[in-house]
């Protein structure tokens, strides 16, 4: 049995292997903003990118789909399918890859770091039950961070930045209407059957380009094999596993990690430079989180 980390107190507890492993889902994670950034660097259009990437991401989970088809009723989730599908996939990535354009790696996962804070917006919005001063203060405080990033004193692309904040949105509402599902109905499956769905929205947009595989280089096909299957379906089924047995609270905390793995490849890869604003912002958004993600005697 593994030995349980020192790390240890009243948010998380964890022992080597899984806290390793959560590593190493926030490590693909936040390569897959440095994967979004060398693919457009290297002449791929947004569209391209992310329609190439979910058939890819869809051809390594099908399997897996299959396997959970046995368990479950594929007429029972598959509103959830679409809904997921277009919310947690689609959308998302397309709005992230157009905001690659102008956003470097690292600003991309500071940016994306604001879902939790999103979303506890909406379930005090939406749940009274929900609504706690420490998630107001949490939202409050993550709102300056993004302030500070995008207002006028920023260094960010506004609308790249705009962009972004929609694709945290819109997994925000995706991550509400799963919190918010009967017993019955499996999460991971819809996850998997997400994927899928998500490839069969983008695959149409291929047909606006006249040769949308000849032309892509040997290195850009590498970063979009690693890209779909690596950091989208692979991580997502270890991440699955991984809440299975640490529980929701203790995985939440790779949306710490995310970013901090995701500024240290580009400033090593892609020669990124950490900004004063970006640090402060960025230092604003997690203090939002894990605000908003605090939890009270009465939760």
């Amino acid at each position: 049995m593994d030995r349980p980390l020192l790390l240890k107190g009243p948010f998380f507890i964890m022992n080597t292997k899984d806290f390793l492993t959560l590593l190493s889902v926030s490590l693909l994670w936040g390569a897959s903003f440095l994967f979004l950034r060398l693919l457009v660097l290297d002449g791929l259009e947004p569209l391209q990118i992310v329609s190439i990437r979910m058939i890819l991401a869809a051809l390594f989970i099908v399997p897996f789909f299959i396997r959970k088809m046995k368990k479950h009723s594929f007429y029972e989730h598959g509103f959830s399918f679409l809904l997921i599908g277009l919310l947690n996939t689609a959308l998302p990535f397309t709005m992230f890859a157009y905001a690659s354009v102008s956003l470097g790696a690292g600003s991309l996962s500071i940016l994306q770091a604001t879902v939790p804070i999103l979303t506890a917006l909406i379930l005090f919005t939406l749940y009274k039950g929900e609504f706690s001063y420490f998630k107001l203060s949490g939202v409050m405080i993550g709102f300056a961070g993004l302030f500070l990033l995008v207002g006028p004193s920023g260094n960010l692309d506004l609308f790249a930045s705009i962009l972004c904040v929609v694709a945290s949105l819109s997994y925000a509402i995706a991550g509400v209407y799963l919190a918010k599902t009967p017993a019955r109905i499996s999460n991971s499956f819809i996850g998997m059957g997400s994927i899928i769905v998500g490839a069969f929205l983008m695959a149409p947009f291929l047909l606006n380009y006249s040769n949308p595989f000849t032309t892509i280089s040997a290195t850009s096909w590498l970063y979009l094999a690693l890209l779909g299957v690596v950091n989208t379906s692979l991580a997502y089924v270890i991440f699955i596993k991984l809440i299975k047995r640490i529980g929701p609270i203790n995985s939440s905390f790779v949306t710490y990690l995310v970013p901090v793995s995701s500024i240290s490849l580009g400033i090593i890869i892609l020669d990124e430079t950490l900004t004063t604003d970006m640090l402060f912002g960025a230092m604003l958004i997690f203090l939002g989180v894990f605000f908003a993600n605090k939890k009270t005697k009465h939760s």
